[in-house]
């Protein structure tokens, strides 16, 4: 269900982003980050824009749900230099300047639901997945992809009650266009060091002091959500009072 004709278009974005990026866009592609692990050799800043993905994918095998004009799905090609530049600070740094983009584009105040969630009235309104690729200690390359429901759509029933798009909390409608170039300028910015993502991402984390339940392949437990720390993992407070940083894994929400 789209209320209006909303195409991509490649120079559109380019003219109002920085000149790191090269845009591709195509009609409909399985996912964005299939394709870009597929062409991995293609230069740093390429961007993969797909107006409909088949086979959209999340963390831990989970599908994103796609549908044609509705979104925004997209992959960008990195390839770091700094070996501490890893996976979860580059997740930070997209969840950011995806919240600082919708935030200038239609006024709407998001959080991130660690590590890579953004939340809307605690309904998800867009994801990240980063892949990469380790060399000798370095990432050979790391791609970030990026899911954003913008325009209303029919959500299949088992989303209803978790998912949302932009559109459901807001008259405002403009162009996919903008909101890519903004989050890309954005995102170049924390990523070039021109300015520093860190105080925004603790300010807009969510649950913080909040009892949750952290899961990883080995064991669940309860724990109180602190914080991030300067290297983005997440700091709880163990039932034994105990503090500890969580650099992987995946929370759920004990409300």
């Amino acid at each position: 269900m789209i209320y209006y004709i909303d195409p991509l278009n490649k120079e559109s974005i380019e003219k109002n982003c920085p000149s790191f990026y090269d845009i591709h866009i195509f009609d409909i592609l399985d996912s964005t980050n299939t394709w870009l692990q597929e062409h991995s050799g293609l230069p740093e800043g390429t961007v993969i824009l797909a107006d409909e993905q088949t086979r959209g994918r999340g963390r831990n095998g989970r599908c994103f749900h796609s549908p044609k004009g509705s979104g925004i799905y997209c992959s960008l090609l990195l390839t770091p230099q700094e070996n501490l530049l890893d996976v979860l600070e580059c997740t930070a740094m997209a969840a950011v300047a995806c919240i600082k983009a919708i935030e200038e584009q239609y006024n709407l105040a998001c959080s991130i639901k660690w590590l890579n969630d953004i939340l809307l009235d605690q309904k998800k309104l867009a994801g990240i997945l980063c892949e990469g690729k380790l060399y000798q200690n370095h990432m050979e390359y790391l791609i970030i992809g990026i899911g954003i429901n913008v325009h209303s759509f029919i959500r299949p029933k088992e989303l209803e009650s978790i998912a949302a798009s932009i559109e459901d909390y807001t008259a405002i409608k403009k162009p996919r266009n903008e909101l890519i170039a903004k989050f890309l300028t954005a995102f170049y910015s924390y990523y070039s060091k021109s300015d520093d993502f860190r105080s925004l991402y603790r300010q807009r984390l969510a649950f913080v002091q909040k009892t949750i339940q952290v899961i990883t392949p080995q064991e669940t437990y309860s724990a109180i959500l602190l914080g991030v720390d300067d290297r983005c993992r997440l700091k709880i407070q163990k039932a034994d009072g105990s503090i500890d940083y969580l650099s992987s894994g995946e929370i759920s929400i004990r409300l």
